[in-house]
């Protein structure tokens, strides 16, 4: 076996929730995507490249040698946050007693 294939199977889990944990900690919003991964969420796409050199240098800090992302917003996203104040609106409105 190779020695990176080596280091790459001994990530574990708790590795990736440590980088979860450093970079919320870092002020980022992160996300575990489906695979496993730990990914950083941009405010827009333009910073992806700002924030990459950011992600790079805290995950160093922690010696984590495995997979992350950076991306930007989904249009889905923006969706997501303006039906939840809705969503809370309502609630509030049918918790108010007559």
């Amino acid at each position: 076996m190779n020695k990176n294939e080596k280091e790459l199977e001994q990530i574990s889990t708790t590795d990736k929730q440590k980088a979860v944990k450093a970079l919320k900690e870092a002020g980022l919003k992160v996300e575990m995507s489906s695979s496993g991964v730990p990914t950083v969420v941009c405010a827009s796409a333009s910073d992806i490249s700002k924030e990459l050199k950011n992600v790079k240098k805290i995950l160093k800090e922690l010696r984590y040698n495995g997979s992350f992302g950076v991306r930007g917003p989904r249009k889905t996203d923006a969706v997501l946050t303006e039906e939840e104040p809705k969503a809370k609106e309502e609630s509030e409105e049918t918790q108010i007693p007559a």
